[in-house]
């Protein structure tokens, strides 16, 4: 059910991660609509108000109020100060292309061939331990990264309410309805293979063709077709400004519809639908 229409217990539980915050959001309620608050001792009670006083666009208001004075907000958009910080150190320590060293899903094999290089002990360890740091920091500024673009989504997009604390499944209701978002560090090998040397041309005149791979070749243990809001990186060296631009024509009215089939670990290949937003991070 689209949160346009009526919210349900599902959709409660989501945004509101306790009773506390449901009490506030009830609270500003019944400055604006007639809510008699002082009675609602249990949990159902609370739940059953907030379903029957439900209006979209009164509701939306005050959760995204409430949602800028939580230390998730804050910590978003506090993020791009310390992405600058830690870029300053990258140059200063001198760490080279802001590029990833290794893939962690192949470290085994990368450690492997570093081995069987015909060089000293030291010299390998001194290889790996600024290849280690590397990916660390990597890792590190793409999650405040993330932060900051959540930042920019929320304040970009005025039909956006978001969940309050981290709710798996869900991050955002977009128009009304539930996205979760997805980040991925590249437009992935298979799409790279496909389109070969005009791989990001091709990304960003045709970005629902980077959706329908990203869903078809995803992990099975992470499998799923719900509606996604897809972060892709095109390229790794971003500036602040860059991600800013990237954000700023996005259309959030209307999604992309994916259709796609998906080879499962026991052989079945089935076909799912689903639709979707996406992002393309590029300078």
């Amino acid at each position: 059910m689209s949160l346009l229409n009526a919210i349900t217990l599902t959709e409660i539980n989501k945004i509101f991660p306790n009773t506390e915050l449901k009490r506030e959001y009830l609270r500003l309620l019944s400055q604006e609509k007639p809510i008699n608050t002082n009675n609602l001792r249990r949990i159902v009670d609370i739940n059953n108000v907030i379903i029957d006083t439900w209006e979209y666009h009164i509701s939306k208001r005050i959760i995204r109020d409430i949602f800028t004075r939580t230390d998730k907000y804050i910590k978003n958009r506090n993020a791009k100060n310390k992405i600058d910080e830690l870029i300053l150190d990258w140059n200063n320590l001198g760490l080279g292309d802001f590029e990833w060293p290794f893939s962690a899903m192949r470290f085994d094999q990368h450690v492997h061939i570093l081995n069987r290089k015909d060089i000293s002990e030291q010299e390998k360890d001194e290889i790996l331990a600024g290849e280690v740091i590397k990916f660390r920091r990597i890792k590190e500024i793409n999650a405040l990264r993330n932060d900051y673009i959540e930042y920019l989504i929320f304040n970009n997009c005025e039909d956006i309410i978001p969940t309050l604390s981290n709710s798996k499944g869900v991050d955002f209701y977009i128009n009304g309805e539930p996205f979760d978002q997805k980040v991925a560090r590249s437009v992935s090998r298979p799409f790279i293979e496909t389109y070969g040397e005009d791989y990001k041309e091709v990304a960003i005149q045709h970005p629902e063709l980077v959706a329908e791979i990203l869903y078809k070749y995803q992990d099975e243990e992470r499998f799923g077709y719900e509606p996604r809001l897809l972060i892709v990186y095109i390229d790794s060296d971003l500036t602040n400004e860059d991600i800013e631009n990237s954000l700023q024509n996005v259309n959030f009215n209307n999604p992309m519809e994916i259709s796609f089939e998906y080879e499962h670990l026991d052989g079945r290949v089935m076909s799912y639908e689903t639709y979707c937003y996406i992002i393309l991070l590029h300078n």
